[in-house]
């Protein structure tokens, strides 16, 4: 259960995490690719952006809950559930990006909870025999040489 509350906040990082770069570069705009003297000013304003540094933080945030739940469970359980943050980010892009969220997006998402609620309830989670037999600490070892 405590892997799938560390998977669940990942996922809502990565959800809002997205959300925050949206917003920023919304804000900051294209870059027009055909003058190079407009790149660094468009750089600048992407790298000192509060909400570009708040959606990368959050992201990063998203990556280390994700190499703990690596650690915890099976890549083919954590993977699929990472997946939750597709819909946390079509309601914050519906609620606070003002977007227009089709009837076809809901109705993918719809399919996204289906094979969630399949995977979380399908398999504890657990860590099964693979690299290291599924002991923890042991990664993949060396074939021996002959």
């Amino acid at each position: 259960m405590k892997t799938l509350a560390i998977i669940f906040v990942a996922a809502l990082c990565a959800a809002a995490g997205e959300t925050f770069l949206s917003y920023g570069m919304r804000r900051i705009g294209e870059v027009n690719w055909r003058h190079p003297s407009e790149w660094m000013s468009w750089f600048g304003s992407v790298i000192t952006s509060p909400h570009i540094v708040a959606g990368t933080a959050l992201l990063a945030c998203f990556f280390l809950l994700y190499l703990i739940s690596l650690a915890r469970a099976d890549l083919s359980y954590v993977m699929p559930l990472t997946s939750f943050s597709y819909i946390a980010a079509a309601f914050l892009a519906k609620i606070y990006l003002k977007e227009d969220v089709t009837w076809y997006r809901w109705a993918g998402i719809m399919v996204i909870i289906v094979g969630i609620t399949l995977i979380a309830m399908g398999s504890s989670g657990s860590r099964t025999a693979g690299p290291g037999g599924g002991r923890p600490g042991k990664g993949i070892e060396k074939p021996l040489e002959n």
